[in-house]
């Protein structure tokens, strides 16, 4: 194919050891690419026989193990969890119901993302985090928002496990691995590494120096699971064969739906039924594409297929630094073929400016990356600033507003668009690469609060109390800015996370705003 130059130039200039792309159907193999080393110290090539860990691509496997449960009659998507998990509790500032199986499904269980002494603690394993949840709190009504949660999927593990009898490996084996025929490496241990030693990729930094991935205990959200490209293939045949496969065809449909009624949710990125909505834009000929990608600390992986057509790609690497250059890959293969077939569009949409009103988009907004200031500049131009980027804002026809650079690089976008959203006004963010197009939720309007005394003293530097987390977060900083703001921030793992806190008495701040990464502060 013509785009092996490309995939050969993205890895001489982002450098994975090693890297694979599979483009395939319903019935074979089209086309692969194989870079570099799954062990380069031993002088092991990279191959579709590598073992490669997928990350939170597990977390299909996990939806499919739920849904085989729900062919039988064993669940239901509304139930709620507390009928397979009892003793399961999480601490609320306001009434709720209950939350559902489809609510994990979905991640819009209102339930925190991530809790790391908890996930990277060795000694310790998932079934914890179920006590572990009882001292947290909801950061949103059950079915409101989406809000990525890997402590969500690890609760489905162990619903699967309550209702089966089964360990969610042993379960996960049993009803996915053996019916296809394939390998599935659940390798939790470095011994259970080294029994794979001559088939598994090992991880490296950006320098090409081996280093420890780490060992993840969320079995079920997706921490150690290995899989070859070969057998991945034959597991992606599941959503474009549904007539001869595990499950019944009207489950893995219902499994391809978005399942949420608010009509602005439709065209923003979403988690159905455990597949990803709304990455990329193809145009209607092509048909919506559907997917998932999995990262851990330095393997990367991403599979989308597109039903309509037929057709998917899987892509990995096993470098520190490849997190987007592994779906460039993969959406390199994908375009091509779709050019070939005749396919595509024009990547990029043109935009039609208007002149009417923008006042109501004049304001502060609390996000995910950082405070965003709407306001006029001496010109009486519509402006903002964010990402250490200055944009003019042209309002378009359909609502959003065109951020434009004085470095506008042909092809890409951002744009912004205000919008009512579950009782707040929120901020979505689109951005748009060629065929890619991600737009979601970043925050809401900034709310003025009073910041309580407590709060104020507690200001400062903190660091991490655990030594396994202090290698990947640096210190923590609250402080006020501006002398009424409450801000948070740290570093982890090169990616900072900041948000701006609304206490809601004297020990308990949220994060404001309305967006994916939602933090909790006790003092």
């Amino acid at each position: 194919m013509r785009v092996e130059q490309e995939l050969q130039r993205l890895c001489e200039q982002e450098k994975p050891v090693g890297g694979n792309v599979v483009l395939f159907n319903d019935k074979e193999i089209l086309y692969s690419f194989n870079y570099g080393y799954a062990d380069r110290e031993a002088g092991i090539k990279s191959t579709n026989d590598s073992l490669y860990m997928i990350g939170s691509n597990t977390k299909i496997m996990t939806a499919l193990g739920i849904f085989s449960l729900y062919e039988k009659g064993l669940l239901s998507l509304d139930d709620d969890i507390r009928k397979f998990i009892p003793e399961f509790s999480v601490k609320a500032t306001f009434a709720y119901d209950k939350i559902t199986i489809g609510n994990l499904l979905m991640h819009r269980s209102g339930l925190t993302s991530d809790l790391f002494p908890l996930i990277l603690d060795p000694a310790r394993e998932y079934h914890e985090v179920i006590d572990a949840l009882k001292e947290t709190y909801l950061t949103s009504m059950p079915g409101e928002m989406f809000s990525y949660s890997n402590l969500g999927y690890t609760l489905l593990g162990i619903i699967i496990e309550r209702i089966s009898g089964l360990s969610y490996t042993e379960y996960i084996k049993k009803t996915i691995a053996e019916p296809l025929g394939i390998h599935i490496h659940f390798l939790s241990t470095p011994k259970e590494r080294a029994q794979h030693a001559s088939e598994i990729s090992w991880c490296y930094d950006p320098a090409g120096n081996r280093m420890e991935d780490a060992l993840q205990n969320l079995l079920p959200a997706g921490s150690n699971t290995y899989i070859s490209l070969n057998d991945f293939v034959k597991f992606g045949q599941i959503f474009l064969n549904k007539d001869n496969t595990i499950l019944k065809r009207e489950t893995l449909e219902l499994m391809e739906q978005l399942g949420v009624t608010e009509e602005i949710d439709h065209s923003l990125t979403n988690v159905g039924y455990g597949l990803f909505h709304n990455q990329h834009d193809y145009g209607k000929a092509v048909g919506k594409i559907l997917g998932h990608t999995g990262n851990t600390i330095c393997h990367h992986s991403m599979f989308h297929y597109i039903p309509k057509q037929k057709i998917a790609v899987f892509a990995v690497t096993n470098s520190l630094q490849t997190t987007l250059m592994t779906t460039k890959m993969g959406m390199a293969v994908l375009t091509e073929y779709l050019q070939d077939q005749g396919l595509l569009s024009e990547p990029f949409p043109q935009y039609v400016y208007t002149d009417a009103d923008c006042e109501k988009y004049i304001g502060k907004y609390s996000t995910s990356l950082g405070m965003i200031d709407i306001r006029r500049n001496d010109c009486d131009e519509l402006c903002t600033s964010f990402m250490g980027c200055n944009y003019k804002l042209r309002l378009c026809d359909d609502g959003y507003l065109h951020c434009i650079s004085e470095n506008d690089v042909p092809d890409k976008s951002i744009r912004l668009m205000l919008t009512a959203y579950a009782g707040k006004e929120v901020l979505i963010k689109e951005d748009r690469d060629g065929y890619d197009r991600v737009a979601a939720i970043i925050g809401a309007r900034y709310e003025e609060i009073d910041i309580p005394d407590s709060f104020r003293e507690a200001c400062g530097e903190y660091e991490a109390g655990t030594p396994f987390f202090k290698d990947l977060v640096s210190n923590a900083f609250l402080h006020l800015e501006d002398g009424n703001k409450l801000r948070m921030q740290a570093s982890m793992t090169g990616m900072l996370l900041h948000g701006y806190l609304k206490p809601v008495d004297d020990n308990l701040a949220f994060a404001q705003g309305f967006w994916k990464k939602m933090a909790i502060i006790y003092i």
